[in-house]
């Protein structure tokens, strides 16, 4: 009789530890994918190859402006991740690219209006298979 108490005891613990697992896999995405949906402000996409363990977030306030950069690791090699940027922000903007022989680097500026100005800026060492991505975001309170 112990032998079948005990195994039944097994095995609402293990159906306990199952559901805690399933749950715990359902939640997490859900908290990633709403932490990525609260960057909007900085006006531009995260790219879809975002490492999301990777992005963090600054913003603040003063001087009448309001600022907002968002870090992160994208896990695709540096010129897909220079063209996807580049698509987003259109033929206004200003483009420099430097190549150190180890690290590349790009810088992307453009402007929406006056008092809404971006900065993306990508780097990668020079072979490696991921990039890192800045984007910043500068514009005046109403």
């Amino acid at each position: 009789m112990i032998f079948f108490s005990q195994t039944i005891s097994r095995i609402a613990w293990v159906r306990w530890t199952v559901l805690l697992l399933v749950l715990m896999f359902i939640i997490t995405p859900l908290l990633a994918l709403q932490a990525v949906a609260q960057d909007d402000d900085v006006g531009l996409p995260i790219h879809p190859k975002a490492i999301l363990s990777t992005i963090t977030r600054q913003s603040g306030e003063g001087e009448g402006t309001r600022w907002v950069k968002v870090h992160f690791t994208v896990n695709a090699p540096y010129k897909q991740v220079v063209k996807f940027y580049q698509e987003k922000v259109g033929r206004n903007a200003q483009i420099s690219e430097i190549d150190s022989g180890k690290l590349l680097n790009t810088l992307i500026l453009f402007r929406r209006d006056l008092t809404d100005q971006f900065n993306v800026n990508i780097s990668s060492e020079l072979g490696r298979k991921v990039a890192k991505v800045e984007l910043s975001r500068n514009f005046a309170r109403p």
